[in-house]
């Protein structure tokens, strides 16, 4: 987990609304991070829970400071006891991977669930793959299947390509080929560079007309899902 922790942490410096998140945005684009920092900790300091997310992640980072999980930790936490989802995902995943924090997979689920619960997508998908896996909770293939489905849903390219990996194996699902495929097309279409390279290795087990099948699949269901 320790290795998609920093991605997803890394994520949220991507999310803003208006300005000054805008200016913000801009510095980060142009990895001028001292220059971000300057515009968001000022918002983090007046309680801001976006900017609070936001600075842990980059603390977390080490973008224009020093990198501190415990200072990221600590940032979370105070966006997260607004009920913010990213922050409460990001804290999910500090204790998913004892980044800052002693290390707790009961205590990640219970942050990741929180997430979920508000519909956000990433959280969703931890949840899911903690059921999947038996952290922090008994393995439950029907439940993980419930929550990677809702960040599925969602487009979170991760759950995507989860859902093609438990069809590929038959995990907690009849085994379907055809299925994987039009999971992890999905995926790959999104950007997801583990779905690139794992499509590659299914689509060696089907018949012309069964890629083609799961790409009509794929269209299908993201034409269904378009926002």
């Amino acid at each position: 987990m320790k290795r998609f922790a920093i991605t997803l942490l890394l994520a949220g410096v991507t999310l803003f609304a208006q300005t000054p998140y805008d200016d913000a945005r801009a510095a980060l684009q142009k990895k001028d991070f001292e220059a971000a920092l300057k515009i968001l900790r000022p918002l983090a300091d007046k309680g801001e829970a976006r900017a609070q997310s936001i600075v842990g992640s980059m603390y977390s980072g080490g973008l224009g400071v020093l990198r501190s999980y415990d200072e990221a930790v600590a940032w979370f936490q105070k966006a997260a006891a607004q009920g913010y989802a990213e922050a409460e995902t990001n804290l999910g995943i500090s204790y998913g991977a004892g980044l800052g924090v002693a290390k707790n997979e009961a205590t990640a689920l219970t942050w990741f669930r929180k997430s979920a619960d508000q519909g956000y997508g990433p959280g969703q998908y931890f949840v899911g793959q903690m059921y999947r896996n038996g952290n922090g909770t008994a393995k439950n293939t029907a439940e993980a299947l419930t929550w990677l489905h809702k960040a599925a849903d969602q487009g979170f390219p991760r759950a995507l390509t989860a859902l093609g990996e438990m069809y590929d194996m038959g995990d907690g699902v009849t085994k379907d080929s055809v299925e994987a495929y039009k999971w992890l097309v999905i995926a790959a279409v999104q950007g997801d560079e583990e779905a690139k390279q794992y499509i590659v290795a299914v689509d060696a087990k089907l018949t012309p007309k069964e890629v083609a099948d799961a790409k009509k699949a794929a269209g299908e269901w993201a034409n269904s899902h378009r926002k």
